[in-house]
C-alpha cells in the first residue's frame, strides 16, 4: 500500500504538515462537540446555561479555527499536489531525455500517459491518501482515549470495530492489484494503439484496411470498458461493507453509551458526547476508504513510474573523438530484446567514408536494429563494435551523438517556423548556412516560394507540409548537423517519386564525403550503392555490390525481380 520508493523522490513534510493540521482540526472538533454537550446536557439538568456567552463564544471561535485549519489544510494538499506533479514530471523527462531512443523506452503514447494521467492519479495518492492512513491511527486511539474515560465499555466496541475498515481495505487492495494490474496495462495499450493507427490513417486508408482497425479498436475498448466496470463494482462493493460497518459500529457504540447511562456508568454529558462522537471515531477510516478508491490507479500508476524511472541507462564512456570518423567495423555482433532473443547474430561488416552502403531486407530481418547499434543507439550488444579501430563504447555520449546522426520518418518537427526547426540542429547557423542545407536537401526553392518563406510557421509535426517535403526539411535538419556517420532508415516511404529521387540525390552526394548507410526495402533504391548487405533472420546471408548480388541466386535476385514486375505493373 505505501511504496518507500515514493519517499526518496519528494519531500516528506509536507505530509508530516498535512497530519498535524488533521489532527489539530480533529482536537478542534472534539472540543466543539464537547462544549455541545456540555450544554445541552445544562438544559437538561438545570434547565439553564450557566455561562451562556462563554459557551457561545467558545464555540464560535472553535468553528471560526476549523475553518481556517480547513482553508490552510486545503492549501497545503494544494501546494504538495502541485509539487509532486512538477518533481515527477521533471524527473520522468531527465529520465526519457536520459534513455532517448535506446532499448528500453516506451512508446511515446504510453509515456505521455504515465506523466500525464499517471502523475495525477499519484497526485491523489500522496497529497490525500497517505496523509489520511497516518492521520486515521492517531485519530482513533485520541477519540478512544477520550471517550474511554466516560465510559469504558461502548469505548470499546467502537475501538474493536474501528480496524475492520482497514481489514477490508486490504482485502480488497488483493483483488484490487490483480484487476489493475490489466486496467492499466489495457488503458496504455489502448492509448498506444489509437496513436499507431492515427499516425498510420493515410495508409490504412490507401491499401483499405481502416475496417480491420476499427474492429479491432472496437474490440480493445470493449475489453477496457468490462474491466473499468470490474473495478467499479469492486470499488461498489467494498463500499457498501464499510458503511455497514461504519454504520454499525457507531449504532452499536451509542446503543451500549445509552445502556451505560440508564445504568448509572455514564454522566448524561458522557452519553451525549458518545452520540455525538461516535460517528467522529468511524468518519476518518471511512474517508480513508473512500479515498483508497481513488487512490487504487495511483497506487498502480506508482508502481509502474518507478519501473520506468529504474530502467537501467546507457553507461557512456569519456573518450572524445577529435578526428574524422572514417571506418565502423564490426565482428561477432549479437543484439537481442527482451521478448525477441535474437534480433542479430553474428555480423560482421565494415562501412568507409566515401561509400555508399545499403542494408536490404524483409520487414523484421534486423536491419533498423542492426543500423541503431551502428549509430550507437543500441549499446547492450554482445560482440565487438569499433570506430576508428576504438571501442564505441570508449565514447562520449556527446561524442556518439555529434558523430553519427540517425535519420528516420519518425523526426518530430515543432510547431514554429521552419527555420527556428532547422536551428534545433546548429542555433550558430547563419542565414547562408540554412539556404545551403535547404539547397542540398532540394527543398530551397519551395520555401522560398511560401508566403513567409523560412518564418512559415509549421502546424503539429509538419501537418502542413506534404510528406515529400517535411521528410527532406528532416534530412536538411541532418546535414546542418555536419556529422561524419549518417543512417538514413527508410527515408523515402510513403513520399511521392519526385521527393524520393530528390532524397536520393542528397543521400548520393552525401555519401562521396560521409559515411552513408542507407535502409530500405526498395531494392531499386540500392543499386547504385557501393555495396549492399542483404539481412534474413536477423544474419548477413549475401553482401557485395548491387550488380554481383544480382548475378547470384537468393533473396536480392527474388525480390528485385518480384518489384520490377511490381512497377510494370504499375506503370500500365
Amino acid at each position: 500500500m505505501i511504496d518507500k520508493r515514493l519517499f526518496q523522490l519528494v519531500d516528506k513534510k509536507p505530509l508530516f504538515q498535512l497530519v498535524a493540521l488533521r489532527l489539530v482540526h480533529l482536537l478542534l472538533s472534539m472540543s466543539t462537540w464537547l462544549c455541545f454537550a456540555f450544554g445541552i446536557a445544562q438544559l437538561i439538568e438545570k434547565q439553564q446555561l450557566s455561562q451562556p456567552v462563554l459557551l457561545g463564544a467558545s464555540i464560535i471561535l472553535l468553528l471560526a479555527g476549523k475553518t481556517v485549519l480547513h482553508y490552510l489544510m486545503e492549501k497545503r494538499v494544494y501546494d504538495s499536489s502541485a509539487q509532486l506533479r512538477l518533481n515527477m514530471r521533471e524527473k520522468v523527462m531527465a529520465k526519457a531525455f536520459r534513455l532517448g531512443d535506446t532499448n528500453g523506452q516506451l512508446p511515446a503514447s504510453t509515456l505521455s500517459q504515465l506523466a500525464i494521467d499517471g502523475i495525477e492519479q499519484l497526485e491523489i495518492y500522496y497529497a490525500r491518501f497517505l496523509p489520511q492512513l497516518f492521520y486515521c491511527v492517531f485519530a482513533s486511539l485520541i477519540i478512544f482515549c477520550t471517550l474511554v474515560f466516560f465510559a469504558w465499555q461502548p469505548a470499546v466496541i467502537l475501538l474493536i470495530g474501528i480496524p475492520l475498515i482497514p481489514v477490508t481495505i486490504m482485502l480488497v487492495m488483493k483483488i484490487a492489484k490483480k484487476i489493475l494490474h490489466h486496467y492499466w496495462g489495457k488503458y496504455t495499450n489502448l492509448g498506444a494503439s489509437f496513436y499507431e493507427n492515427l499516425q498510420g490513417f493515410r495508409v490504412l486508408k490507401a491499401f483499405n484496411f481502416d475496417g480491420i482497425k476499427e474492429a479491432e479498436m472496437v474490440q480493445e475498448a470493449e475489453g477496457f470498458r468490462k474491466i473499468t466496470m470490474r473495478l467499479l463494482s469492486m470499488q461498489l462493493n467494498s463500499i457498501t461493507i464499510m458503511d455497514l460497518i461504519s454504520y454499525g459500529g457507531a449504532g452499536l457504540g451509542i446503543g451500549f453509551a445509552l445502556k451505560a447511562f440508564i445504568q448509572g456508568q455514564t454522566s448524561l454529558m458522557g452519553m451525549l458526547l458518545f452520540i455525538l462522537l461516535s460517528a467522529e471515531v468511524f468518519i476518518p477510516m471511512r474517508q480513508l476508504g473512500s479515498l483508497f478508491h481513488v487512490a487504487m490507479n495511483g497506487i498502480s500508476a506508482c508502481g509502474r513510474l518507478f519501473d520506468y524511472l529504474e530502467i537501467p541507462e546507457v553507461t557512456y564512456g569519456t573518450q572524445h573523438l577529435t578526428e574524422t570518423l572514417t571506418t565502423i567495423s564490426s565482428e561477432n555482433l549479437s543484439y537481442g530484446y527482451e521478448e525477441v532473443d535474437t534480433a542479430l547474430a553474428d555480423i560482421e561488416l565494415t562501412l568507409k567514408k566515401g561509400q555508399f552502403t545499403a542494408f536490404v531486407g524483409k520487414s523484421g530481418s534486423g536491419k533498423s536494429t542492426l543500423a541503431k547499434i551502428l549509430v550507437g543507439r543500441f549499446l547492450d550488444y554482445q560482440g565487438n563494435l569499433q570506430w576508428n579501430q576504438t571501442d564505441i563504447h570508449a565514447f562520449s555520449r556527446d561524442t556518439l551523438r555529434n558523430k553519427g546522426v540517425l535519420v528516420d520518418s519518425h523526426a518530430y518537427l515543432y510547431p514554429t517556423t521552419i527555420k527556428e526547426n532547422l536551428l534545433l540542429a546548429d542555433a550558430t547557423a547563419s542565414d547562408e548556412r540554412l539556404a545551403s542545407v535547404l539547397t542540398q536537401a532540394g527543398l530551397l526553392d519551395e520555401i522560398m516560394a511560401m508566403q513567409n518563406q523560412m518564418q512559415t510557421l509549421l502546424e503539429e509535426n509538419a501537418s502542413n507540409l506534404s510528406g515529400g517535403q517535411r521528410q527532406r526539411l528532416i534530412v536538411a535538419q541532418a546535414l546542418l548537423k555536419n556529422a561524419d556517420f549518417y543512417v538514413f532508415d527508410e527515408i523515402t516511404s510513403g513520399v511521392d517519386q519526385k521527393s524520393e529521387e530528390q532524397l536520393l540525390a542528397t543521400v548520393h552526394a552525401l555519401s562521396k564525403e560521409k559515411i552513408v548507410l542507407f535502409v530500405s526495402h526498395r531494392l531499386y533504391n540500392t543499386l547504385d550503392a557501393d555495396q549492399v548487405y542483404v539481412l534474413e533472420s536477423s544474419k548477413i546471408v549475401a553482401h557485395g555490390t548491387p550488380q554481383q548480388l544480382l548475378e547470384k541466386e537468393g533473396f536480392f535476385k527474388e525480390y528485385f525481380h518480384s518489384e520490377n514486375e511490381l512497377l510494370r505493373g504499375q506503370s500500365r
